[in-house]
C-alpha cells in the first residue's frame, strides 16, 4: 500500500493520507482536513511512502 505522510501546521501531528496523486510535484504544502483538528489547515507534505 503507497500513502503520503502529512504533518499539520497547526496541531503538529503527522498522519498518512491514502492517495496516489503526486503531491510532492504540485504542492509544498496544501490546505485538507486534519482528523485530529477536526476542520481544514494547511499541511506540509512530508514523504512518500511504499509499502
Amino acid at each position: 500500500m503507497t500513502y503520503w505522510k502529512l504533518q499539520c501546521k497547526e496541531c503538529g501531528k503527522e498522519w498518512k493520507l491514502y492517495i496516489s496523486f503526486p503531491l510532492d510535484k504540485e504542492f509544498n504544502s496544501f490546505y485538507h482536513y486534519c482528523p485530529y483538528c477536526k476542520r481544514n489547515t494547511f499541511h506540509k507534505i512530508l514523504n512518500y511512502v511504499e509499502e
